[in-house]
Formats: structure tokens, C-alpha cells, sequence
């Protein structure tokens, strides 16, 4: 089980239960930034199955003709 962050990492003041950002820095919480990190990762798996799709379509209706 993760252990909640109870102050940032760059400015020490203490944050506000499950906080996305500092409210003193605007700094990011691990938390926020693990999130931001598997978000891209998702939306470049949606990206590159979806560039394989057209490649195939492409593909396919190349080899048709």
C-alpha cells in the first residue's frame, strides 16, 4: 500500500489530503506526476494501435488491386 504524501517535495509545506499540486509552489504531488506518467503511456498505445490499424487498412487495400 502506497504511503499518502503528506508535504512537497520542493518547498516542505505540508499539503492538503489526496492534493494534485502544492498549494504554496504549484509543484506536482507524486501522486499527480505517477498519474501524468500512465496517462501519456495509454495515449501512446491508443496512438500507435491506432497507426498499425491504418497501416493494415492501407496495406490491405493495396494488395486488392
Amino acid at each position: 500500500m502506497a504511503q499518502v504524501q503528506v508535504a512537497c517535495d520542493k518547498c516542505g509545506a505540508s499539503l492538503v489530503a489526496d492534493a494534485a499540486y502544492c498549494e504554496r509552489c504549484g509543484e506536482r504531488t507524486r501522486r499527480a506526476r505517477r498519474l501524468v506518467r500512465v496517462a501519456i503511456r495509454v495515449e501512446l498505445l491508443f496512438f500507435l494501435m491506432v497507426c498499425a490499424l491504418v497501416v493494415g487498412f492501407t496495406w490491405i487495400y493495396a494488395t486488392q488491386k
